[in-house]
């Protein structure tokens, strides 16, 4: 097993739990941020943000056993978690799901709320630093160009959104029947343990 320590660190802000993580994040090291997870979720804690910046080194498994059952979870329960990433590393490991998981690049970002707050916000920083002054028809003009163009981008990503909750309810409603599945197997597999080891049933004849 790798020594090397993922350090954790949690903060509760405003009803939502903080997890910043850094170091490598391996496999193993699984099992013990679960453990956290559902001890912060028994508490009643439902909204959770995962910093995930200062990850250095994720492995393979990591996103697809923990991350994604952690996500189908929460939402199972009426919650949400949000991630906030734009290092290489964690994006790679992250690209096959991107489309499942909110992912900001940074906290600025996150608390803008939304891409319209963002460049609402950018678009403040401009005008101070630069000083541009339109005049009103123009202004007008622009206004009413750039509302068409917000509008048409917010039904845009409604659609998206629709389509990645639906995607989402679906790979829960799976991934509840693979769980199922598997235990229904199992207990099948107890029943006919006793009828093998008479010989009634040969092990043999159930893979035909």
């Amino acid at each position: 097993m790798r020594s090397d320590a993922l350090d954790i660190t949690i903060e509760s802000r405003n009803g939502v739990i903080w997890l910043m993580l850094s170091g490598p994040f391996h496999n193993e090291q699984v099992p013990n941020m679960r453990e956290k997870l559902m001890s912060l979720m028994e508490d009643g804690n439902r909204q959770f943000v995962i910093d995930l910046e200062n990850i250095r080194a994720i492995d393979d498994g990591v996103v697809s056993s923990f991350f994604l059952n952690l996500l189908n979870m929460l939402k199972g329960k009426g919650g949400d978690v949000k991630f906030i990433f734009k290092n290489e590393i964690v994006h790679r490991a992250f690209t096959p799901y991107l489309n499942l998981f909110s992912v900001y690049p940074d906290e600025a970002t996150l608390a803008a709320g939304n891409f319209l707050g963002l460049l609402r916000q950018r678009g403040m920083l401009m005008s101070k630093k630069t000083g541009v002054r339109l005049s009103r028809p123009v202004a007008l003009l622009l206004l009413i160009v750039l509302a068409g163009w917000f509008l048409t981008l917010a039904f845009i990503i409604n659609l998206q959104n629709t389509r990645i909750h639906e995607q989402q309810t679906e790979l829960h409603e799976l991934t509840t029947w693979k769980q199922r599945s598997i235990i229904e197997l199992n207990a099948l597999k107890e029943r006919i343990k006793p009828m093998e080891q008479l010989g009634i049933l040969k092990a043999d004849s159930l893979k035909r």
